[in-house]
């Protein structure tokens, strides 16, 4: 009876993988949707728009994009996990997807960013900077962080959201400094209390920061990335200013329900990489200093699953409760 039991579980696990096998060769072989839990017309929402479009020509298959914005992202996810794991319904999101569970109660019990979503492609990335007040009297990184050192928690930071505050409160881990976070609904607000010296530094992506520091308006003093971002070429990255292990970065990337056959995930990853490298999104992306993304479904997968255990180790060490 064992034996016969085994064999039972042998052709079914046999029969399924046959099964998935034939499901991926012939996929797609219908329309595909894009859930994306940002509001239209944000960078997110823009960016999933113009990959549809490569991947609809490229898989041949209308590739629909549809907003579900609130909950923190959890209405968007939702919309993920509650649909089969065969492809055709996918999820475009930032570092909130590995931060949320740890971040917010409320996710902890409607999913498990390692166990319940499966990686397909990083779209881009987009470098964090830091930057400060005219008023205050750093002119380096190295300043600003011998100031905190003289002065615990004598500057305010501005916090434009989550990803932000984590940024902030990374770099001050690695650096043995404190900053008072102060919070604002958005980067312009953010920056805007900056701008008027009522906070002091702020941690925000490069894009976002980079007209108010070439107007002079702000003073950056650090950036992340390998090397120097072409539109604050003035500014040193981490490495040349000796914080070389701060190096948080923003985020596009697309993923699918865990369980989906890896040949589609794998077909899918192909895809998506030719749309990003197309010229369409390469002049999109260089227009707003962002790096489009060559990574695998295996890169991916791993780089996710880092960003998931940093930011986790990062909200408990800071001993960050949202409820």
């Amino acid at each position: 009876m064992q034996r016969r039991a085994v064999l039972k579980a042998g052709c079914a696990a046999a029969f399924a993988t046959v099964a998935a096998a034939a499901s991926a060769k012939a996929y797609p072989s219908g329309p595909i949707r894009i859930v994306t839990p940002y509001d239209a017309g944000s960078t997110v929402d823009i960016t999933s728009r113009l990959v549809a479009e490569g991947l609809s020509k490229r898989l041949g298959q209308t590739v629909i994009v549809e907003n579900r914005p609130g909950g923190q992202g959890a209405i968007g996810m939702n919309a993920l996990l509650g649909a089969p794991a065969n492809g055709y319904t996918l999820l475009t999101d930032t570092p909130a997807s590995a931060i949320n569970p740890s971040l917010y109660k409320s996710h902890q019990s409607r999913y498990d960013a390692a166990r319940d979503l499966a990686p397909v492609a990083q779209l881009m990335s987009l470098p964090f900077a830091i930057a400060v007040a005219p008023q205050v009297p750093a002119r380096s990184i190295g300043e600003l962080v011998a100031q905190l050192k003289e002065q615990p928690e004598s500057l305010n930071a501005a916090v434009a959201g989550t990803s932000t505050r984590l940024a902030g409160e990374l770099f001050c881990m690695q650096a043995g400094v404190k900053m008072l976070p102060v919070n604002y609904k958005g980067a312009m607000s953010a920056m805007q209390s900056v701008m008027k010296n009522e906070t002091q530094v702020v941690f925000l992506d490069a894009a976002n920061l980079a007209p108010f520091i070439e107007a002079g308006k702000l003073r950056g003093l650090l950036i992340t990335g390998e090397r120097r971002w072409p539109v604050l070429a003035q500014v040193p990255t981490a490495k040349e200013a000796g914080y070389g292990q701060f190096g948080a970065s923003t985020w596009f990337g697309m993923f699918a329900r865990a369980g989906t056959p890896q040949p589609i995930l794998d077909a899918l990853n192909a895809a998506i990489r030719e749309v990003m490298a197309s010229p369409a999104l390469a002049s999109y992306l260089s227009q707003r200093g962002a790096q489009p993304s060559q990574r695998n479904v295996a890169e991916f997968k791993q780089f996710f699953h880092q960003e998931i255990s940093l930011w986790r180790d990062v909200i408990a060490k800071a001993d960050i409760k949202v409820e």
